[in-house]
């Protein structure tokens, strides 16, 4: 009996859990088609979303933007997890070059989100803002998520004073911020490229320096949908590298 034989006879949601759990971008999305092929007319509409969207991550994966970008208008047809479809579009819109679209995209997300994940989306809102060159907009973004934050409220105050710091503007108890997300779990994490910008950009060129690398080294080797995820970050944080190593 062939593979695909064997394939064939499992549920979608079957298929789901060997799509989440595939080696490669290419065997994720025929998973993903196989159990969507496979759902029944009573199947849940959550299972649908769910294996739409590791279709989608196959697509982004495989450098396929605009057969993902259709993939989440599909997803959203369907209904269930909205405001995570609407920030996945707004993370293909974004690499597609399309900044308008991508911000409006993740500002629906916000207004989709529940309390648990507002937070998270109001300081991606900010990044995109902040990325775009509309300061004003990411703070207001970033004060909103810092209301709704949790565990993340270190790194969103501290993303608040690397776009401060980054438009010359002053930012009120520095110091504490820093520590704050120093000792915070996250500083391992995106908090390591928040530190090494907000140390390169008050001249702690060494400390700034580890934690560059320290990102850089995280990410070596990720996947190509958190790549480009992390496309801008990742090339913020090269850009300063190189300016420290070259003095």
């Amino acid at each position: 009996m062939t593979e695909a034989t064997l394939d064939a006879g499992q549920t979608a949601e079957e298929h789901l859990w060997a799509a989440l759990h595939a080696l490669d971008a290419p065997d994720r999305l025929r998973r993903a088609t196989q159990g969507l092929a496979a759902l029944e007319p009573d199947s849940e509409p959550d299972t649908r979303v769910l294996l739409l969207r590791q279709a989608y991550l196959a697509h982004l994966e495989l450098g396929e933007l605009a057969e993902a970008l259709a993939t989440t208008e599909t997803m959203e047809e369907v209904g269930p997890l909205r405001d995570i479809v609407l920030a996945d579009r707004s993370r293909v819109l974004w690499a597609t070059g399309d900044t308008v679209g991508a911000i409006e995209a993740q500002r629906l997300a916000v207004r989709a989100a529940p309390a648990s994940r507002r937070s998270f989306h109001l300081w991606s809102l900010a990044t995109f803002q902040h990325f775009a060159n509309d300061t004003s907009a990411a703070l207001a973004s970033l004060e909103k998520a810092e209301h709704w934050a949790q565990r993340d409220r270190p790194l969103v105050r501290a993303h608040a004073a690397y776009v401060r710091l980054d438009q010359g503007l002053p930012v009120e108890d520095l110091a504490g911020v820093l520590e704050d997300l120093e000792q915070s779990p996250a500083s391992q994490g995106y908090g390591a490229y928040l530190l090494g910008m907000l140390k390169y950009h008050i001249r702690d060129r060494r400390e700034a320096a580890v934690h560059l690398r320290a990102f850089l080294n995280r990410n070596a080797s990720v996947d190509a949908a958190k790549l480009l995820t992390l496309a801008e970050e990742l090339s913020r944080a090269r850009q300063a590298l190189a300016d420290i190593e070259s003095d």
